[in-house]
């Protein structure tokens, strides 16, 4: 079961990607001009006139707009108690 938001939170992170991955493909295949389709996907993210900018950078953009998206795993670091030992109960223990 999805948490409250979180259908959202993957809907709007599924856009993101698939533009990425448009990008990052005409990237890899030294394209320079924006397909019209992704200049439109570009425009309603809010990307002004993305046919000036160049593909690297839009990537940076996008990539950028994904990481308020992506879940943070925080590790926790369980800390071990050390006993304590005072010199009362060393004492003690010795003999």
């Amino acid at each position: 079961m999805l948490r409250p938001g979180e259908s959202e939170r993957r809907g709007g992170l599924r856009r993101l990607d698939d533009i990425l991955e448009s990008l990052e493909q005409l990237n890899l295949h030294d394209k320079t001009e924006l397909p019209d389709h992704v200049a439109a996907a570009l425009v309603m993210l809010g990307i002004e006139q993305p046919h000036s900018i160049a593909i690297p950078q839009l990537i940076e953009r996008v990539w950028a707009m994904q990481q308020p998206y992506l879940i943070t795993i925080v590790v926790e670091r369980r800390r071990r108690r050390r006993r304590k030992v005072s010199a009362e109960s060393s004492a003690t223990e010795a003999h």
